[in-house]
């Protein structure tokens, strides 16, 4: 009896268990259909944020539901989110290997990420499944013709079209095909066919800009005007009209249709942007301020436009007014990208370059494409003296934007600093063959110019982008160099003149003005000018060492000399250069040990004062005592950790003293480097670093940009001099050399002139 229940029991145990599961197995299917069902239903009414999470539903039920990893891939397309929709795009191909239309996405999206060749490689495997797709064809046209292969090009195209002559969108790209092969007639038709058969917009504007190209400006007037007359209320044919006007240099009829199209849509921010950058492009600065702050009172998301007006604020230098937008938006928004980006800008302005790279990495791991948070990195990396990873931010634009005026200027820099002035000047030249009045990229072309020694070239480029702003200095100085290089003195002085009229404190003008004096055998001359320029910059430590140091080898007043080194100290503590030079003029004068005391008193009385210890580090270090000279210096780094010239000198000790230790040298020079980016003389002291680490391509970009700055101290360019030896550049390396063997008090004298003897008998 008892076995008998038992098996009962069993039974019903059975039974119900298998009833459970049943039940379970038919809620889960139901529940993933639902969600799947929901997923399409917003998809087709463009809520695709909806949609997204519905198929995400989907695959937390079942990750190997392929259809739904491909809407959600085509869901985040729709959002803009083109990594996340590759990534499930690329699942869904590899659950339905058949699948071509996740293929022809994948393939897509790689193109339009400039990888042509994974872009092939899926065509190639769509091709494999259907011989006849022909999306496949007219994307692997577009592939050929960005590699120039327009005969190729025009074949896949034709297949395309033989296997679905209806595409209108297949024209287009058959016009771009025949416009390669300067077929303009053959083109004019396709985008004609291509209108007759779908006359969208976009197909429109598309003849609108083959007829620009060919300068039938009246033609493509005509077709943006039907575009208004086709829809009156909407503002972007307004916007298209406009941006015609303005490039045609029509600025009152662009102005006028940028603001009719605010009038059709108050609420649509992209329309006052555009009419913000119309005005900025066009000098009135006021109106373009103005146009921003309409549209932040009636934007529906104004911390868009406030950061776009704070970017506005920093691009005209108002520095202040750019922070106090940011700190109103990230007080409510903190994770803002665009406010946090431009947070970072005003960090490197400050040369807080470290706090900048943490806010830039966190922008691109949210926004790994976005090309102006690399070129930041990049900014940030070369002001930190790190110059590698600064290429590398710059390849990584590059590699998203071949075209980014930035990011090419950049890199055309760094060519400029490694002395390869043919690359400078081939990577300049691109930027100005897009943008003419690119100043940056035209001073950066015309020193490659001259640094090839084509001066008059040099000359007569700058003479040609000067009236466009006939009041930069950079370009002044660097007409000013090609003329003393042809030997013109009258119209390099006249330029230097000018210079020192716009700018007083532009101090390479002034070193350049007196060094020119001194040639020519015109000290007091020179003396008077310091004095002069002095006197306009009463606060200019640079003006004041140079002043002092032209009295103390030319003049007879070293006391005086001594003042002013005395006065360049108190403005300018954080400069290296000054405790140098005047414990150089007291070991001249023999008045060191006195000096030397004097600091020790002062010390035990103020035994805080960074300053004071700082002096008796370079005092210590001018009369050989290097132990006293590296305590001194560590002391005051314990005081101010963060005291560049006690960084400086101390990384010069490290290197140079009777035990290296240049992994300490180098991180103490990066570490002033990084609060002094500009200085001329931690560029120096990093530059020998890596010289005497062997890395003489890294040497050369910190002696080039020390030289840039100071090309009046010939210890500077000896050093440039020694790195380019070690590099092979032998005649470049003879060159400055000569240079600084001209110079007067060059300690290194002897050692240089030994060099310039020994290059000169080899060669």
């Amino acid at each position: 009896m008892m076995k008998r229940l038992m098996n009962v029991l069993y039974f019903l145990l059975t039974i119900s268990l298998s009833l459970i599961f049943s039940n379970g197995c038919s809620n889960i299917e139901e529940n993933k259909a639902h969600h799947f069902q929901k997923g399409l239903e917003y998809s087709k009414s463009e809520n695709y944020k909806a949609a997204i999470i519905e198929f995400r539903n989907v695959l937390q039920i079942d990750p190997k539901h392929a259809d739904a990893r491909y809407r959600l891939g085509l869901a985040y397309l729709k959002t803009m989110q083109p990594v996340k929709a590759l990534k499930e795009l690329e699942r869904a191909a590899s659950l339905e290997p058949k699948n071509t239309d996740a293929l022809i996405k994948i393939a897509e999206i790689y193109f339009l990420g400039k990888k042509l060749q994974e872009s092939r490689q899926q065509v190639d495997r769509i091709l494999e499944t259907d011989q006849n797709f022909s999306d496949a064809y007219s994307l692997l046209a577009q592939i050929e013709l960005t590699e120039n292969k327009i005969d190729a090009a025009e074949k896949s195209i034709d297949r395309a079209l033989q296997l679905n002559p209806g595409n209108s969108g297949y024209y287009i790209v058959y016009a771009r095909t025949l416009s390669a092969a300067n077929r303009m007639d053959e083109a004019e038709k396709a985008l004609k066919k291509a209108v007759e058969l779908n006359p969208e917009p976009s197909h429109l504007k598309e003849l609108v800009a083959f007829y620009i190209s060919l300068k039938k400006t009246a033609e493509a007037e005509q077709i943006l005007q039907s575009l208004i007359a086709r829809d009156p209320d909407k503002p972007e044919p307004y916007l298209d009209l406009a941006k015609f006007y303005m490039q045609e240099s029509q600025q009152t009829k662009a102005e006028q249709y940028f603001l009719k199209a605010v009038v059709k849509d108050p609420k649509l921010d992209m329309t006052y942007i555009t009419l913000a950058k119309f005005y900025q492009t066009t000098g009135e600065f006021e109106k373009a301020e103005n146009t921003y702050k309409d549209a932040i009172a009636n934007s529906e998301n104004p911390d868009n436009v406030r950061a776009m007006l704070a970017d506005y604020y920093y691009e005209s230098g108002k520095y202040e007014l750019a922070s106090s937008e940011i700190t109103q938006i990230l007080n409510d928004h903190t994770q803002h990208p665009l406010a946090n980006l431009i947070k970072a800008k005003l960090c490197i302005k400050d040369q807080k370059n470290s706090e900048a790279l943490a806010i830039i990495d966190t922008l691109i791991r949210e926004n790994p494409r976005w090309v102006e948070a690399y070129s930041l990195k990049s900014v940030a990396h070369l002001n930190k003296g790190e110059t590698e990873l600064s290429l590398n931010a710059v390849n990584q634009v590059l590699q998203l934007a071949p075209d980014d005026a930035d990011g090419r200027t950049i890199l055309a820099y760094h060519m400029l600093l490694k002395r390869d002035f043919e690359a400078a000047k081939i990577n300049s030249a691109k930027v100005l063959q897009r943008t003419p009045g690119d100043l940056r990229a035209g001073i950066i072309f015309a020193k490659s110019l001259l640094s090839i020694g084509e001066a008059a070239k040099a000359v007569g480029f700058l003479k040609k982008i000067e009236p466009y702003a006939p009041d930069n200095v950079e370009i002044l100085y660097t007409k000013s160099l090609a003329c003393l290089a042809q030997n013109n003195a009258s119209e390099a002085a006249s330029s230097l003149e000018k210079i020192l009229t716009l700018d007083p404190d532009f101090s390479p003008a002034l070193a350049t003005m007196t060094d020119m004096l001194i040639r020519q055998g015109r000290t007091d001359q020179a003396i008077a000018l310091a004095q002069k320029q002095s006197q306009k910059s009463p606060e200019n430590p640079d003006h004041m060492m140079l002043q002092a140091g032209l009295l103390f080898d030319y003049g007879d007043s070293p006391d005086k000399a001594l003042e002013l080194l005395d006065q360049a100290q108190k403005f300018a503590p954080e400069n290296p250069y000054v405790y140098s030079m005047r414990a150089d003029f007291l070991v001249r004068k023999g008045d060191i040990e006195r000096a030397i005391e004097t600091n020790k008193i002062l010390i035990q009385k103020k035994p805080d004062f960074v300053e004071g210890h700082m002096a008796l580090g370079t005092l210590l270090d001018q009369t050989g005592d290097l132990i006293g000279a590296e305590k001194a210096y560590s002391e005051a780094l314990e005081l101010d950790p963060e005291f560049v010239p006690a960084a400086n000198n101390l990384a010069w000790l490290k290197a140079t003293g009777p035990h290296p230790d240049l992994s300490e040298a180098l991180r103490l020079a990066l570490k002033a480097k990084e609060f002094a980016p500009d200085d001329p003389y931690i560029a120096d002291t990093l530059g020998w670093i890596h010289y005497k680490r062997g890395s003489y391509k890294l040497a050369l970009t910190q002696f080039s940009m020390a030289t840039e700055k100071r090309p009046d101290l010939a210890a500077m360019r000896y050093h440039l001099a020694l790195a380019l030896h070690a590099d092979g550049q032998i005649d470049p390396a003879k060159t400055e050399l000569t240079k600084c063997l001209e110079m007067k008090n060059f300690s290194e004298h002897d050692e240089a002139a030994t060099l310039l003897n020994k290059i000169s008998s080899n060669s």
